[in-house]
């Protein structure tokens, strides 16, 4: 954990000059760039938090941020009649859901949905919409939701398949269908990540904070909490306990780019 120590100082400091030059008028490719930037700084500090100091509510603090920023972000190029960030570049969503803040999520869902984009893979952005549909305080149709897990399931996607699993067992709030889909699904997390760490030329910063954490992974389980289905066992590898306690801080909305705040 030494090293997640030392790469949180350089995130902070470097967050803080990101923060401050930010502008808001820059053209979207940069205003992309900035943004991307200042969620994985948060998203390295967050981790830190949890698995350096074991402090629950300052991780869940972080995530907040990081979800408070790129609904900030989003709402800004909406503003001026540009496309939001791609559906898949859904980290801020995640990071609110994981931190349980289900009014922050679907203030992000709401303004998030977007056709795709010529970066987009087709089955990365049916995930993130179904994400997205999840995440709303109010259920949208359920047939809405099941079609585009149809869609996602008629791709034959190797990479989301147990999302499938997943996303009909929260459909049908089935505990034992959700749990099995679940740990295929970490299992799957497991070995990728795995052979990240083994490869020297995995990006350092960017990976810090996957390393040990599974992002999608506490969000599906806050999500399955919701439903009442979430599994019996909290300690999960990459979705330790101490990450899955109740937010009781409350987020104030700082370090966050420009913006109108959430009501």
């Amino acid at each position: 954990m030494a090293n997640l120590m030392a790469l949180r100082q350089d995130a902070a400091d470097e967050l803080g000059g990101l923060l401050d030059s930010f502008q808001s008028g820059a053209d979207r490719a940069a205003l992309l760039r900035d943004g991307e930037r200042v969620l994985l700084l948060l998203h390295v500090i967050a981790a830190a938090t949890l698995l350096v100091d074991g402090n629950p509510q300052g991780f869940f603090l972080n995530l907040c941020r990081m979800a408070e920023n790129q609904r900030r972000l989003t709402a800004l190029l909406l503003s001026r009649r540009e496309l939001p960030p791609p559906a898949r570049k859904n980290a801020g969503l995640l990071a609110a859901l994981a931190a349980g803040d289900f009014k922050l999520a679907d203030a992000l869902a709401t303004i998030s949905g977007t056709p795709p984009q010529p970066e987009d893979y087709e089955d990365e952005h049916l995930w993130a919409t179904i994400l997205q549909h999840f995440a709303r305080l109010v259920p949208l149709p359920a047939a809405a939701t099941e079609s585009l897990v149809g869609r996602l399931e008629a791709l034959g996607s190797k990479e989301l398949g147990s999302r499938c699993a997943i996303a009909r067992a929260l459909l049908a709030g089935n505990a034992r269908d959700f749990a099995e889909a679940f740990e295929v699904a970490r299992l799957e997390y497991e070995e990728i990540t795995e052979k990240r760490a083994a490869d020297f030329t995995t990006p350092v910063t960017a990976f810090a904070p996957h390393r040990f954490l599974w992002l999608e992974g506490l969000a599906l389980l806050r999500l399955a909490e919701r439903a009442g289905i979430a599994p019996a066992e909290m300690e999960l590898r990459y979705c330790p306990a101490l990450a899955r306690l109740p937010m009781t801080e409350k987020y104030a909305g700082d370090w966050t780019i420009p913006g109108q705040p959430l009501p």
